[in-house]
């Protein structure tokens, strides 16, 4: 009856050998989302002082003046004047900012 127990030995050390591979990559996950939520936070304070601004706006490669009316820790809500005189709304997600220039 001993003997059987040690015929499993082998099996436990690649079962927790597994899961401490899991582990560590789950823990690497964490990490790096902790590193956006912070990042979008920073960005989002730094958009706060710009509130009231103009500036130019990278989202997606096309970049316009916008008046940047109000901020939140996830949207940034932007105004312009298009080509008609027309006053143009628009919420954009903080990550799709690419850029800002005043």
């Amino acid at each position: 009856m001993g003997a059987v127990w040690i015929i499993f030995i082998p099996f436990l050390l690649i079962f927790y050998a597994s899961s401490e591979k899991k582990i560590k990559r789950l823990n690497k996950r964490i990490r790096r989302l902790e590193k956006q939520v912070k990042g979008n936070q920073d960005m989002s304070r730094l958009l706060e002082e710009l509130k009231g601004q103009t500036a130019t706006v990278l989202v997606s490669g096309v970049g316009f003046e916008y008046e940047i009316l109000d901020i939140d820790e996830d949207w940034v809500k932007l105004s312009r004047e298009n080509n008609k005189k027309e006053k143009e709304t628009k919420l954009v997600r903080i990550e799709d900012i690419q850029g800002i220039q005043l």
